[in-house]
């Protein structure tokens, strides 16, 4: 088992299913997978702020968007939440609902995404379009790289469970992520 950063990431893209079965035989903890899922969103929420500051055109972002550490918490939570909602709707179709799977595999595609993240700002410094086309791409790759660790996580050997149950639950966890920030927000205009 090969588990250098360079060729597990390389072997993410290629192989998802064989690096989401050697990720979680590493038996990696809850705590550790949460602690990986804050770490590597922080480092997405700077790169995302970074970028946005390097850019001379002023861009309209929602409210959420205009403070990082409120971005951050929404995108932690989210994706913490969203790994207990698509265990029960896998659950729910007959999957193995192991949460710590789901939250280990979260974490590492994280950090896959904060290595696209990098080389779309090295790309953007070259063409804006460029790196808009390029992150396009990466938009399709990593849809394809969650549901195959979905469908690993929660034991299917069936991607269009997967893919339902990736999309159910992602859209469940949104919807309640955004009652609760409509609840906060409400709470504090008041």
């Amino acid at each position: 088992m090969n588990l250098s950063l360079k060729s597990l990431f390389i072997e993410t893209i290629t192989t998802p299913r064989e690096v989401a079965r050697q990720i979680i035989a590493l038996g990696i903890s809850r705590r550790t997978s949460i602690m990986c899922v804050i770490f590597t969103i922080c480092i997405t929420v700077i790169l995302f702020f970074l970028d946005l500051n390097s850019s001379a055109n002023s861009i309209i972002l929602p409210l959420l968007m205009h403070h990082p550490l409120v971005l951050a918490f929404v995108m932690i939570f989210g994706t913490i939440w969203s790994a207990f909602v698509i265990g029960f709707f896998g659950k729910i179709l007959g999957g193995n609902d192991n949460i710590d799977n789901i939250l280990v595999l979260l974490a590492w595609g994280q950090a896959v995404q904060v290595g696209f993240q990098v080389m779309a700002t090295l790309i953007a410094f070259l063409s804006i379009q460029l790196a808009a086309l390029f992150q396009l791409g990466v938009f399709f790759i990593y849809i394809w790289i969650f549901i195959s660790f979905i469908d690993v996580a929660l034991k299917f050997e069936n991607l269009f469970k997967a893919f339902f149950v990736t999309f159910s639950g992602l859209i469940a966890a949104f919807i309640s992520v955004s009652m609760v920030l409509s609840l906060v927000v409400g709470l504090f205009n008041v």
